[in-house]
């Protein structure tokens, strides 16, 4: 059921929203009145479009390719009519290796999807941003940012990075009334947490059922994260009540870790 707002609906970009994490906030914010363009480089993500009463536009697109960026903020302005918000929500686990076994290629990759395409992304999204004088940037941290495992450099640094760039951007965009703020799932249910449990259940001679259920017993709140926690966050950030919160990483990992 959509929830009235107090003000204007968020013309908001979610990328990677054909599946996971990335999905559920597409709806979350369809679901509170907000128009959403949904992207994504797989062609599923043509299930979303006209969602919720039509207030989610679709495009298919692939955010490493020359220019992506460009393409992508100019169809959110010609389909949502202008720009207020950027979730930056695609990335990808990368190769599961220890550094010494990691190519170039591998690192490259893994910065290319998260970290060098939301900080193009961010950067073409600004004119738009500041224009609208509430603008809001969302980008997708983790919890192995802070809380790194063997096998997971590459994902790891990655994500640092990306919480560097929300704070020097929440410093800069500031003056402008835009935030920026990263948003750090823990242990969540995607298909990514899948892969990463069987490849720790390899390492450790296990059956993947039995390592899930080892993540979610070491869970203070003893359970995997949904998609719908995380989209309720971006949900609040997204809102007038989070107009002053800025240059924050707020975990969503149900007390695993802190900071």
């Amino acid at each position: 059921m959509t929830r009235l707002l107090r003000h204007a609906p968020m013309r908001a970009l979610v990328t990677g929203a054909a599946g996971g994490l990335g999905r559920d906030i597409a709806l979350g914010l369809a679901d509170q009145g907000h128009l959403v363009l949904a992207c994504d480089n797989s062609a599923g993500i043509a299930k979303l479009g006209g969602e919720r009463g039509g207030r989610i536009r679709t495009m298919q697109l692939d955010l490493t390719e020359p220019h992506a960026d460009r393409t992508l903020v100019d169809g959110a302005i010609e389909l949502l009519g202008g720009l207020d918000a950027l979730v930056n929500n695609a990335g990808v686990g990368g190769p599961g290796m220890l550094l010494e076994h990691t190519s170039d290629e591998d690192l490259e990759q893994v910065l290319a999807v998260n970290m060098i395409a939301p900080a193009r992304l961010c950067r073409a999204s600004l004119p738009s941003l500041r224009l609208s004088g509430r603008g809001r940037i969302v980008n997708m941290g983790s919890l192995f940012a802070n809380h790194p495992q063997s096998h997971g450099v590459a994902y790891a640094m990655s994500k640092g990075a990306l919480a560097a760039l929300t704070r020097s951007l929440a410093v800069e965009e500031g003056p402008y009334g835009t935030t920026v703020n990263t948003v750090s799932p823990g242990y969540m249910l995607t298909g990514m947490h899948r892969e990463e449990a069987a490849l720790q259940a390899s390492l450790r001679g296990v059956e993947v059922a039995e390592q899930l259920e080892r993540v979610s017993s070491a869970i203070p709140m003893r359970r995997h994260g949904t998609g719908a926690d995380v989209a309720a966050t971006v949900a609040w950030l997204l809102s007038e009540s989070a107009g002053y919160v800025s240059g924050q990483d707020i975990p969503v990992n149900g007390a695993a870790a802190f900071g």
